[in-house]
């Protein structure tokens, strides 16, 4: 069993998008548990919305945990699960910590912008003081959302790289494919109409379950 969490202190860096994404794939290899973190519950919404569409198939098992029970209660229900799925974040919480501390596998999905770099300065801290106690965590960065027309990718990944972080080769660009693939309960193979956006989360996934 492999444990992943998506985490960020920063909003609307994909982080959502990334979990449910990572959670189909998992499922369609074994039984997969998704456990939303996050005080605004975009994954529970997200599984909601995907309950009302049967077409959309296989799907995680869907449970909400808040705080310290990320931890506690996770571990007992990962138990029953071959892969378990975290999103949580969106600002630094015990939420976010105690996803930490339960995962194998830590996946950073971050923008490409001068904020995005300031808020992995934080989150990085924070990331240190898990390992403390979680020495085995594997921490790998995802650049998401990146404007393929800019150069704020390369700078992004410059100063990743200066910090001595472990990014993943594969980026995933800002594309309305997401967006509406989040907002049916679906993903972006599901929906089947961007084929990169499909070849981006194939290659997010061949990655970071490598």
């Amino acid at each position: 069993m492999t444990i992943f969490a998506c985490v960020n202190t920063k909003g609307g860096v994909g982080k959502t998008t990334t979990a449910v994404h990572l959670a189909v794939m998992l499922a369609r290899q074994g039984k997969t548990l998704l456990i939303d973190g996050d005080p605004q519950a975009s994954a529970a919404s997200w599984a909601a919305w995907r309950r009302d569409n049967p077409e959309y198939t296989p799907s995680p098992t869907t449970t909400c945990l808040a705080g310290k029970a990320i931890f506690s209660e996770g571990k007992q229900l990962a138990a029953g699960f071959e892969h378990v799925v975290v999103d949580a974040g969106g600002r630094d919480s015990v939420a976010l910590r105690s996803a930490l501390l339960l995962a194998q596998r830590a996946i950073i999905p971050v923008g490409a912008s001068n904020l995005d770099a300031a808020a992995m300065t934080d989150l990085l801290t924070v990331v240190e003081l898990a390992r403390d106690y979680n020495p085995d965590l594997d921490v790998r960065v995802l650049l998401t959302r990146v404007d393929p027309r800019t150069k704020d990718a390369v700078e992004m990944l410059e100063f990743l790289n200066e910090q001595g972080l472990s990014v993943l080769t594969t980026k995933v660009c800002e594309r309305v494919a997401f967006r509406r693939a989040i907002g049916e309960g679906a993903t972006v193979h599901e929906l089947g109409r961007d084929l990169v956006a499909i070849a981006e989360m194939d290659a997010f996934f061949k990655e970071v379950t490598a």
